[in-house]
């Protein structure tokens, strides 16, 4: 579709979408339209009143709710359905317009556009967790995501209704949810910018600000050091804040940066604020901004919120990845500690010997970290979703008779949180180095899952001497 055509069909929907909202709960619903037994059916959705899943609880049982809904699919008429989506009740809004989903040929698009202007909250139930949301925002997400459906074709919009819908949420009035993320995700053209800053100037949209920052002109630098969120305290409400300064890394920001990080040293608690000021540092990509980095690991006052501060500023680092900042990393990982998948993958490709050395500390505390002039070996399937295993496999292509005592050593004295890993290993490498060990931690334990993964594992070896021995000889205490 050409411009010219989408900018009309904007217009019109806009248009639609006026008269939509200003007549919206006024005439829209025609009772007599209903029958009797699906009124009988509403009538039980409104008595329990509340918008349920189809598990729900820590049993995960179907509620009485959603039985009612499944009785609204199956009873009522596709003309009944499209009728009470406009239901004075919010919650039988939803149900009836969620049930919509599952007929073909029916014009979603016109109906969730109806009601953007819905902002009635239902509460909300699915799974073990009870919300509430507006009507309009529940409609946007039925057609635009998988939310409990299975058959995600039903629901997905085109992507000419999905731009169409961005707009209309950005540019008309509403009290929306689904708004924010439009206006996280548009694209900053020209044409959008003055109904950016609009929102910024007029609304205070935090969205609109971050959105804003992206077309990093000098005439909303102010606009974007004056920010501030109205409903946080002295200290807080900087978050969109940080987040536009990372789409808009100006060195005019950096007083503010500095001044706030200050600010945090002396705290006796940690705010996840602080993960996007470190962030907004970190895009800067600098000398002043790794001064700036450096500063926690000697001025934090309190030990135990230092951590958090460490973890901050390592995942800063990770997502603004650059030379200036591997030293500051690698110093994280020796004298911190802190040591995450993503990190380590960065680390081989920086110097491979070296995350080896440091690989190894990860098992041995008092390890001396020796020069290697060697490069070590890596292979693509030594990578999984552990942290732990990666390194251990990391360990095992490259020396394995210290990889074979580590997993010896982890056999006899891990606790059941990682004790699989190490059974793991021992059952894919099928090497009778691990027989002695299993076996004897198996006569002393106590836990029946450690207990289980120890015979599970001595049996995947598939040894007629292994499998004549009694595993039920086991030491009582």
């Amino acid at each position: 579709m050409n411009k010219i055509n989408l900018k009309i069909s904007l217009f019109l929907s806009f248009l639609i979408l006026f008269l939509s909202v200003s007549c919206y709960g006024k005439s829209d619903y025609d009772a007599s339209k209903i029958s009797n037994k699906t009124n009988q059916i509403i009538k039980k959705i409104e008595t329990v009143n509340v918008l349920m899943g189809s598990a729900v609880g820590a049993a995960g049982r179907t509620p009485k709710q959603f039985e009612n809904f499944e009785e609204l699919k199956k009873n009522a008429s596709l003309e009944e359905l499209i009728m009470l989506t406009n239901h004075p009740n919010a919650v039988v809004r939803c149900y009836s317009f969620w049930a919509l989903l599952r007929l073909k040929n029916i014009d979603l698009f016109s109906i969730v556009k109806n009601h953007l202007g819905d902002d009635s909250m239902v509460q909300t139930q699915f799974g073990c967790i009870g919300s509430s949301e507006k009507v309009g925002d529940f409609y946007i997400q039925l057609v635009t995501t998988d939310y409990e459906d299975d058959d995600v074709s039903t629901k997905l919009l085109n992507e000419r209704q999905l731009k169409i819908l961005d707009s209309l949420l950005i540019y008309s009035e509403n009290n929306l949810n689904m708004r924010f993320d439009a206006i996280s995700k548009a694209e900053p053209t020209e044409d959008l910018y003055p109904k950016v800053r609009e929102l910024v100037i007029k609304e205070n949209n935090q969205s609109a600000l971050v959105t804003l920052a992206k077309y990093r002109k000098e005439s909303d630098i102010e606009l974007i050091l004056k920010n501030k969120d109205i409903d946080e305290d002295a200290e807080s409400g900087y978050f969109s804040t940080y987040k536009a300064i990372q789409n808009f890394p100006d060195v005019r920001f950096l007083p503010l940066l500095e001044k706030n990080l200050n600010n945090t040293l002396d705290e006796d608690y940690f705010s996840q604020e602080w993960r996007e000021l470190y962030l907004a540092i970190a895009s800067y990509k600098s000398q002043k901004s790794l001064e700036l980095l450096s500063i926690p690991f000697t001025k934090v006052k309190n030990k135990d919120i230092k951590k958090y501060h460490i973890e901050f500023v390592n995942n800063a680092i990770l997502v603004n990845k650059c030379k200036i900042y591997d030293d500051l990393l690698w110093k994280i990982w020796q004298e911190e500690h802190l040591i995450t998948l993503e990190s380590f993958k960065y680390f081989l490709q920086l110097n491979k010997a070296k995350t080896l050395e440091l690989s190894k500390r990860e098992f041995i505390p008092n390890y001396q970290i020796k020069d290697i002039e060697s490069i070590p070996k890596t292979r693509e399937n030594m990578f999984t979703e552990s942290l732990e295993e990666t390194i251990l496999n990391f360990i095992l292509i490259n020396d394995k008779l210290l990889a074979y005592n580590l997993i010896s050593d982890k056999i006899a004295n891990e606790t059941v949180s990682n004790f699989e890993i190490y059974c793991k290993k021992a059952s894919e490498l099928k090497d009778r180095f691990f027989i002695e060990p299993l076996f004897k931690r198996m006569k002393t334990e106590d836990n029946a899952y450690v207990y289980l993964e120890i015979v599970e594992t001595l049996i995947s070896f598939k040894d007629d001497s292994i499998n004549k021995k009694d595993f039920r000889n086991k030491k009582t205490k």
